[in-house]
């Protein structure tokens, strides 16, 4: 087999699969894809967002992690914004006079998209680079016709405290133009085309990342309507920009090694869960009973109450690592947990967002690759005239005051719920999972793991089976769980909130792929929470 890509936009795994055909590996398959997301899903993510991957290249043996979170601007302090705080929305949303954190450009932080997919297919793809980008350019100018979810996407009112996505898709006049039938939102069955950032993509695609991180045209023209219109973002800072590359964190979990991003990203969470979750009998207690309710509820919530204790940017902060990695910390919780004690990160409501997208693949040779990227949440407004994609809105992220972990400061990346995870047996891939839906990301792809390890499902399975999140002061679950469950974790002193819906997008879309060690067999799993893309090439 060459591979198997999967995302949740059927028209951009399209690319993926065509790399795959060209004679490319799951790196292309997934760099081309990623592309073609910022079309097919315009409010999730394009190149003027940013996120994080993680790569496992078997020719040259080379496992990374490259972050391209975006940045605070070099301008930005930690109490630009202390005064302007109306309320607290959830764990990483703060509403702020005006809504400067969420619409605009003070709201927007430094892109890295472009510049870490161009070194990923430098050094670990076959096909060149232009070859990557053309799926996406044809998408573009073409166009494809509008689908339900899309369409519901542009109308969505976001929630109280929040900007509603009509009143963010004409925060500029170019946002208007491009994004609204003259100041309405998408309908379903109209073609959509973006014939602009099929202009700049060509641009890109000719002169690489120089073309916004050196003085390059784009990058001109960014600057320059930043400075126009009060935004933050200088040449100083499109210069000044670098990704961050690293080994990945490790851990350990029933014999797999279970590798994962480092803070300001959830990777780290992932593991310390997974470390809780180690001690149980997960499979002698059984999927979806009530006991699996409350381990996989309390265990979640124990990394949650560390999350906001201690997780931001480990260039700026002291993040204990290693003890939030070890078996020993991890043991501490489970004692906790097996005394039925209770624990909560107070005064959070729950999050509900799912701007961001993903892909994951795997192909034939060995290779691995997980790409989490986004624009926010779900994005600024901010359209560059000329250029016709969106940029993100990071910078709410940020916490708005100063002295806590995740405040802001001058090239500071915010925290993240991304935890694009590549799961090792033997030294090799047999598992990647990745989710777009803020801090829902990383419990989406812990369950998919346990799923896979402790229960023996296939991708499809994993990442369908009904699926737990606990964040707070209660838990999220779907109908097919909630049903049977709520009575006995009530009992227990948890408090259950039933999603409305048997396959509930809120819990995040985690997209999954397995290699079969014994055979070397690959399957992909897309989750039916969304439309779901999923493309298999044979040789």
């Amino acid at each position: 087999m060459r591979g198997v890509v999967v995302c949740p936009q059927p028209e951009a795994v399209e690319a993926g699969r065509r790399m795959l055909e060209l004679g490319g590996n799951a790196i292309d398959a997934a760099i081309a894809t990623s592309f073609a997301q910022g079309i097919a899903d315009p409010i999730m993510t394009s190149i003027g967002g940013n996120g994080t991957m993680q790569v496992f290249h078997a020719e040259s043996g080379e496992h990374r992690v490259v972050d391209f979170y975006g940045k605070a601007p070099l301008a930005a302090r930690p109490d630009m914004w202390e005064q302007l705080v109306v309320r607290r929305l959830r764990a990483d949303m703060w509403e702020l006079q005006g809504r400067v954190n969420q619409v605009g450009h003070l709201a927007v932080t430094v892109p890295g998209t472009a510049l870490a997919l161009y070194e990923a297919s430098r050094r670990w793809g076959r096909l060149p680079w232009r070859e990557l980008l053309q799926p996406a350019i044809e998408l573009a100018e073409a166009g494809f016709i509008v689908g339900r979810e899309l369409a519901e996407t542009m109308a969505l009112d976001m929630g109280e405290g929040m900007s509603t996505m009509v009143e963010i898709t004409v925060a500029t006049a170019a946002a208007k133009r491009v994004f609204t039938n003259d100041g309405q939102p998408l309908q379903i069955g109209q073609r959509f085309q973006m014939p602009d950032y099929a202009n700049t993509l060509r641009v890109l695609a000719a002169q690489g990342p120089d073309s916004i991180y050196a003085g390059g045209e784009i990058g001109t023209a960014i600057v320059d309507d930043f400075k126009r219109n009060g935004g933050l973002i200088t040449e100083e800072d499109l210069r000044a920009y670098r990704l961050v590359e690293y080994e990945p964190l490790r851990g350990t979990y029933r014999g797999h090694e279970v590798c994962g991003n480092r803070p300001p990203g959830s990777g780290m969470q992932v593991i310390e869960t997974l470390n809780i979750l180690e001690g149980f009998d997960m499979a002698g207690i059984g999927f979806g009973t009530p006991e699996y309710g409350y381990v996989m509820s309390m265990a979640q919530r124990a990394g949650f109450v560390d999350r906001e204790r201690y997780l931001g940017d480990p260039a700026f902060i002291d993040v204990p690592t290693e003890m939030l990695l070890s078996k020993e910390h991890a043991a501490g919780w489970r004692e906790r947990i097996q005394r039925g004690e209770l624990f909560d990160v107070e005064g959070l409501a729950p999050s509900d967002s799912k701007q961001t997208t993903t892909v994951s693949a795997m192909d034939g040779a060995g290779n691995a690759v997980a790409i989490t990227h986004t624009l926010g949440s779900p994005c600024s407004g901010v359209v560059v005239d000329g250029l016709g994609f969106f940029f993100n809105n990071s910078m709410h992220i940020f916490y708005p005051y100063p002295g806590h972990p995740n405040s802001i400061a001058p090239g500071k990346s915010r925290t993240t719920g991304m935890s694009p995870t590549i799961v090792l047996r033997d030294g090799q891939p047999v598992f990647v999972t990745s989710a777009p839906g803020a801090v829902k990301i990383l419990t989406g792809n812990l369950n998919a793991i346990v799923n896979h390890i402790d229960y023996g499902m296939t991708p499809t399975e994993a990442v369908s089976a009904p699926r737990i999140h606990s964040e707070g002061t209660w838990v999220d679950m779907e109908p097919r769980l909630a049903f049977y469950l709520t009575p006995y974790l009530e009992q227990r002193g948890v408090k259950v909130v039933q999603t409305p819906k048997s396959y509930d997008s809120i819990l995040a879309l985690v997209h999954a792929v397995a290699r079969d060690p014994r055979t070397g067999a690959i399957r992909g799993g897309a989750d039916p929470r969304a439309r779901g893309g999923w493309a298999e090439v044979r040789d």
